[in-house]
């Protein structure tokens, strides 16, 4: 099973540094590809969004383990204890797809980077809800949410004090494009701007912007998974078995 894979990510003007982080691992015809978004309040966010997303796709290209959502959220889990020492106020949201050719696809995330289906004609449908006081109690439209003040109150993401589980989502791939996003791509783009993101073209002469983080991955024809276009090359990690 391959993918072509591009990475689409936008400095925002809320830092200095970019905190929105991808990888990719790539072993035979399997992948794992996480995305995410480094707390604009923690002073290390950034750096800690992207040594998770390399410790990860390390892993998973070496690893002899059944990879399943357990053996997945288990290796987050010490990641996390690894770091926990070193990023003491720091914190980031997540979404991580897992796929090959026997089974349904693996989705976990935490807090407010999602993932999503693109058809041919660029609607784009999200399959899983953000971890925000805004939407703790019931689901709310992501149109309404990304408009509310209490999304950016997260109530679960990877933070040094507690690792806390993500949520499973199981995905069915179909012939879809696939998308995971951070909330600077969903919640602060309306759909013609989303799918001009997704298609390279960024909104320009913003006076305040978040960063933006998008990586879609499409079902390919040929016999392996190939990184056709990226943006941003030094916030995407990359790895073969």
């Amino acid at each position: 099973m391959a993918f072509a894979i591009q990475w689409y990510c936008q400095h925002g003007t809320r830092t200095a540094d970019n905190r929105d982080h991808a990888g990719v691992g790539i072993r035979g015809d399997s992948i794992l590809a996480i995305v995410l978004d480094g707390s604009t309040s923690g002073p290390a966010s950034g750096l800690f969004a992207r040594e998770i997303a390399q410790r990860v796709v390390d892993w998973f290209v070496t690893t002899t383990a059944n990879i399943t959502a357990a053996t997945i959220t288990e290796k987050l889990r010490d990641i996390h204890a690894a770091l926990a020492g070193d990023f003491r106020n720091d914190s980031a949201s997540y979404a991580l797809f897992c796929a090959d050719a026997t089974r349904q696809a693996i989705a976990l995330h935490a807090g407010d980077c999602l993932l999503a289906h693109r058809d041919g004609n660029g609607q784009i449908s999200w399959l899983m809800q953000p971890h925000t006081l805004a939407n703790a109690l019931y689901a709310i439209p992501h149109a309404i949410l990304a408009k509310l003040d209490a999304r950016h109150a997260l109530t679960r993401s990877l933070r040094s004090r507690n690792f806390v589980a993500p949520d499973l989502t199981l995905i069915d791939l179909h012939d879809q494009e696939l998308l995971i996003g951070t909330d600077g791509f969903w919640a602060d783009l309306d759909p013609a701007a989303q799918s001009a993101f997704a298609d390279g073209r960024f909104p320009a002469n913003e006076a305040e912007r978040d960063d933006r983080g998008l990586l879609s991955l499409s079902r390919a024809a040929g016999a392996s998974t190939e990184i056709s276009g990226t943006h941003a090359t030094a916030s995407i990690y990359v790895r073969r078995a």
